[in-house]
């Protein structure tokens, strides 16, 4: 008999050992730091809209089209110094309607000389726009110095047709706006997803 007790004793220290390290490693815990910090909040932008870069108009004045729909529906107005001479610069924004699903953005810059509005518009500063793409779009940048950047595309075999695009860069130039660079740029249909 005892040498039953024996093994039995054997067993039950066996099994208390198992049972200790079973606990052992299960209650461990793990040489880790834990620093409590706050979610990031993410701002999840479907859709980004394009901006041709002017803001807090000083002025903004609607009129009604014609009996077809056409005709300057809207008229922004923006003071800026563009070329840092302490005189409030003007760029004004005409929208015309079409008439149809298309319209254009017509854009101003006129230069304050101290005395009077001097107009610098470059030829062809408006956009083409279209129900699905445009064709023409035009963005003003002010820093790190006043530029205008147009990104623009022949028609296709229909409006929606994807063609190569060229981009034009005008900068401030003795009292004017001279193109900086023309160069040839992507293939898209719609140029405001280029800028």
């Amino acid at each position: 008999m005892e040498k039953n007790n024996g093994w039995i004793k054997i067993v039950i220290v066996i099994f208390l050992v198992a049972v200790g390290i079973f606990v052992f490693y299960k209650l461990k815990k793990p040489n880790v730091i834990t620093i409590d910090v706050d979610e990031p909040t993410i701002e999840i932008v479907e859709d980004t809209e394009f901006s041709d870069g002017l803001s807090n108009p000083v002025s903004v004045h609607t009129f009604e089209p014609n009996e077809f729909g056409e005709g300057v529906v809207e008229v922004a107005t923006f003071s800026y110094d563009l070329d840092q001479d302490g005189h409030p610069d003007k760029i004004s924004r005409a929208r015309r309607e079409t008439g149809t699903a298309h319209f254009q953005y017509i854009y101003k810059v006129e230069l304050n000389d101290g005395q009077k509005l001097v107009n610098i518009t470059p030829k062809d500063l408006f956009t083409v726009e279209g129900a699905e793409c445009a064709h023409q779009k035009i963005q003003f940048s002010f820093k790190p110095d006043f530029s205008i950047t147009k990104i623009s595309r022949p028609m296709g075999e229909d409006w929606n047709t994807p063609t190569q695009s060229t981009k034009t860069v005008y900068a401030l130039w003795n009292n004017g706006l001279r193109v900086v660079t023309t160069s040839e740029y992507k293939t898209a249909c719609d140029v405001a997803e280029l800028f």
